[in-house]
């Protein structure tokens, strides 16, 4: 009985796949036609397939369409604040003078347990992944932390050694057509398998990020061979770093001396299989088949799961159960156990015992002694955010870690549960819509503003999300005050959606864009909505094809998802015809950065303090598979300017050069910035206590890295 009716079922699938094909099938006409046959005309009925109406799929661009300024109705006294406009003719690089750079109780028994609350699990535990085409927040929130020379310290993000010997970095001199800088290390630190740490493994991860071609993620800011030429080990725990080009503060300071090591001895033999192919290329291998031989290596090297792999922080890898948890043990031997670090009014830092920068004294800001003071983190994952505070209210974790910000109702739930502690502070980070350039109309500089205009920021975080975020507009956000820029263009800021829907018109029309059956989607002062246009025709008379926007979910992101919702709303009634495509985090990312198969999508950054970020989202560079450009915005001017950024070795200077490049980047809106939220975090005061808790970015951006607030936290 139970095969017949399985029989049943599949005759079903076929009769309904069938009538599914035919109907997807093209529509045939019939036309009549004069035919020659034999010699002698003849009319005769013919069926055809005519060819579609629109676009079926996406349109290659060739370049990008360059800005043209705006129509004055942009200056008009709707509301905007409306910068210069620039062009890309307008924009030069900067020269760059050369400067001098600037610098700027007792542990507790075993089987305490600090227990941190996630909604999305890592991705991987590879490192060279992790911070690769994984670059994920969560992958940086729970992963051990590695080694560095040099590190910004807690809370107030000083600059200070960590295995470096020296306070303050060696000075970059020349040396013929070079310029170097020597590092000295501390001599006593040992990998968690009790190996030495020597200058040896800082040159073996340089050496590998450069034979693998890494620049995906974090690995082209940390060890750009741009600048560097090459390390040199003077002896066990000396390194002299070369560089062919003179780096500025983005490649020196906040580059190559915050770079992550790794061990020499455990990374090499597992990579000699991932290295083989790029071994065996010839000497003067072509760079294409070089190209093609460090994709299938990092392909390898990526896919390894590195059991055992020694630590020198205060975290080593303990396990990782996939949608459950991931567990960090504490190091028994940290080196930097019991160091009492101060801060001082007037600026000073001190770490007792070890070094002391500026002068300590006077009134103290904060102080505190470096754990670890727990035996484990755990990282329990939970499939929402909604789930995750549950479990925080029901103490089964001591903290949740939320980069996304709260929408409306899980916020009042943590704010009245008296179990809670709600800290809040101002985030360091955007999230934003993207355009992929490589495909029409996206292409052009007209179509993405027009998009700017019509998407009502103020209206969707005042209004749908009732205050839970903010709108953005530059892309340096207000909250890193040093570098921020406000003088940018703000696209459609304080418009309404009438001024929105005539702004939008005016810049796609002086473009040559119209519309299908010159139905002009118009304001309808009866009904105060917008009357919907035809399909939107590029200049060339090519409808627009179907668009795509990737998103995340409702489930993950909340206040992205209904950004989504309303954009798609939005464009549709212009005759921008998109379909928002919400999906898990996890499942998005590689979509976005390693298939590059989207129109457009929404994600988020946290950023760094250095502003380098500004090209490294946009470098031409970075604009391959699984680089941080993937939406493929390749400008010539942009590379000159920001270029800059990373050769400037004085404050004041990348400060100029960061101005230009948010105003640059305002203008040609390569992302629409979309908002952010200040960070909302609840813990459980009762159960744990932070030595701080006001922080830029909050306790979340504390977490990454591995630490350092989770080898400062105190379980009661």
């Amino acid at each position: 009985m139970y095969h017949s009716k399985k029989w049943l079922l599949a005759l079903g699938v076929i009769i309904v796949a069938s009538m599914v094909l035919a109907a997807c099938a093209p529509e045939t006409i019939t036309v009549i036609e004069t035919v020659i046959v034999a010699g002698t005309p003849q009319v005769v009925e013919v069926e055809v397939t005519p060819a579609p109406k629109y676009p079926e799929g996406p349109l290659p661009a060739a370049e990008l369409i360059p800005c043209l300024p705006l129509p004055e109705l942009a200056y008009s006294e709707g509301g905007s604040h409306m910068a210069k406009i620039i062009t890309t003719a307008e924009t030069s690089a900067v020269e760059v003078a050369p400067s001098a750079p600037v610098l700027s109780e007792p542990r507790q028994e075993a089987g305490v347990i600090y227990k941190v609350g996630v909604f999305e699990d890592v991705t991987t535990v590879n490192y060279w992944g992790a911070n690769g085409p994984d670059n994920t927040v969560w992958n940086s929130y729970m992963l051990p932390p590695r080694l560095t020379a040099y590190g910004l310290a807690d809370k107030r993000f000083d600059f200070v050694p960590v295995l470096a010997a020296d306070v303050e970095p060696g000075a970059l001199t020349q040396e013929g057509d070079f310029w170097v800088a020597t590092i000295n290390f501390l001599d006593d630190i040992e990998w968690s398998d009790g190996e030495a740490f020597t200058v040896d493994d800082w040159i073996f991860t340089a050496e590998t990020v450069e034979k693998f071609g890494l620049i995906s993620g974090n690995w082209s800011n940390w060890y750009d061979f741009n600048y560097i030429d090459h390390m040199e080990a003077v002896d066990d725990y000396t390194v002299k770093l070369v560089f062919h080009t003179k780096p500025g503060l983005a490649r020196y300071q906040y580059g190559i001396l915050g770079s992550p090591i790794l061990p020499e001895h455990f990374w090499a033999p597992l990579l000699v299989e991932a290295a083989a192919g790029i071994d065996a290329l010839a000497v003067d291998a072509s760079d294409e088949d070089v190209l093609t031989a460090q994709a299938a290596a990092q392909d390898i090297m990526f896919a390894i799961v590195p059991e055992g792999e020694p630590m020198a922080g205060s975290f080593d890898f303990g396990k990782w159960e996939e949608g459950a948890f991931l567990q960090n043990p504490a190091r028994e031997d940290y080196y930097d156990t019991g160091t009492v670090v101060t801060y001082y009014a007037n600026g000073a830092y001190q770490a007792e015992p070890g070094f002391v920068i500026g002068d300590p004294t006077g009134d103290v800001d904060l102080t505190f002694e470096v754990g670890p003071f727990v035996d484990t983190v755990v990282y329990f994952y939970y499939g929402s955010q909604d789930a995750a505070v549950l479990a925080l209210q029901n103490g089964e974790v001591d903290v949740l870690i939320n980069p996304l910000g709260m929408q409306r109702g899980l916020m009042d739930r943590v704010e009245g549960d008296p179990n809670l502690t709600v800290v809040k502070n101002n985030v360091n980070g955007f999230r934003y819509l993207a355009f992929n350039h490589r495909r029409r109309p996206m292409n052009d500089c007209s179509f993405r503003q027009a998009v700017a205009v019509l998407i009502d920021k103020e209206f969707v975080t005042g209004t749908i999300l009732q205050g839970v975020a903010f709108p953005l507009y530059s892309y340096v956000p207000e909250a890193n005050g040093a570098w921020y820029y406000d003088d940018v263009p703000k696209l459609g800021q304080g418009l309404t959606r009438e001024e929105r829907t005539n702004l939008a018109l005016a810049i796609l029309e002086q473009a040559g864009y119209t519309w299908e059956d010159d139905v002009k989607p118009a304001w309808n002062p009866d009904g105060r909505h917008v009357d919907p246009g035809g399909r939107l025709i590029m200049p060339d008379g090519t409808p627009l094809p179907p668009l795509t926007l990737v998103s995340p979910s409702a489930g993950y992101d909340p206040l992205r998802s209904t950004f989504a919702v309303w954009i798609e709303s939005w464009l549709n009634e212009f005759g921008i015809p998109t379909t928002a495509q919400l999906a898990g985090f996890n499942v998005i990312v590689p979509i976005i950065f390693t298939e590059q198969d989207f129109d457009m999508y929404e994600l988020g950054w946290s950023l760094s303090l250095f502003p380098d970020y500004l090209y490294d989202f946009f470098a031409e560079e970075q604009a391959v598979q699984d680089g941080n450009n993937a939406a493929g915005y390749v400008n010539q001017a942009f590379e000159d300017l920001a270029r800059a950024l990373l050769e400037c070795d004085t404050i004041p200077t990348c400060k100029v050069i960061a101005d230009e490049i948010q105003l640059m980047l305002a203008t040609e809106v390569p992302y629409v910035l979309l908002f952010d939220t200040g960070i909302i975090e609840a813990y459980r005061d009762a159960a744990i206590e932070f030595p701080y808790t006001d922080v830029l970015s909050g306790l979340q951006y504390m977490h990454q890295g591995g630490g350092p607030i989770q080898q400062t936290v105190h379980i009661k």
